[in-house]
């Protein structure tokens, strides 16, 4: 079954297939291959601290461990908030309707920083919703692309290339202050350099 982001505007459902875009894709990589004396790929290995073994790709791994140092499984974790109060899974969005805001003001995109970019297959847009897309508007919606315990907003647009989403997290910072007043100036201090003409040139 494709995977799809459905929305519904003004009651109207429209149905987007997805592919995600990255530096790979838009510029090609490069890839290091190291090699022996006889022009042979070589292997990665992990030697130990003490120096008495050399392990090969694939024979370490991580492991969660509880408070007696017994290994659980990833399925056993609980999520908690900072009251260590267990938060709900939240299931993906994927496939599933989700209501589609806006227009919206395009500021409302540069409060977030871009953590994916998906070019959407637009074959089942409503007429309504394209039109307006066209003309320029943003519109948001939320976006889980698989089971987990958040989500984020997706804005859908269209440019020069096509329709595209771009995933956001909210831009949120905290301003520094410093926990003193600022230092003023002394008019008793002198700065014995302070009204120096001296010309560095004539040395």
């Amino acid at each position: 079954m494709a995977r799809t982001i459905v929305v519904n505007w003004k009651g109207k459902v429209s149905e987007f297939g997805l592919t995600r875009v990255d530096r790979k894709k838009l510029y090609g990589r490069k890839m290091k291959i190291v090699v022996d004396e006889n022009e042979e790929k070589t292997q990665t290995a992990y030697l130990t601290r003490d120096g008495t073994a050399l392990l090969p790709s694939g024979t370490i791994g991580s492991l969660y461990v509880n408070d007696d140092y017994d290994v659980c499984s990833r399925s056993d974790l609980v999520a908690v908030d900072e009251n260590d109060q267990a938060i709900e899974k939240i299931d993906s969005t994927l496939g599933v309707e989700q209501e589609l805001l806006g227009p919206i003001d395009p500021r409302r995109v540069l409060d977030h920083t871009a953590k994916a970019v998906y070019q959407l297959d637009a074959d089942a847009l409503d007429d309504t919703l394209k039109t307006a897309m066209e003309d320029g508007d943003i519109f948001e919606t939320r976006f889980n692309y698989r089971a987990g315990f958040e989500d984020a907003p997706a804005f859908l647009f269209e440019g020069d290339e096509g329709f595209f989403a771009i995933i956001g997290n909210p831009a949120e910072f905290t301003y520094l202050e410093k926990d003193r007043a600022p230092i003023m100036d002394d008019e008793d201090d002198e700065d014995p350099f302070d009204d120096d003409d001296l010309d560095f040139g004539m040395f």
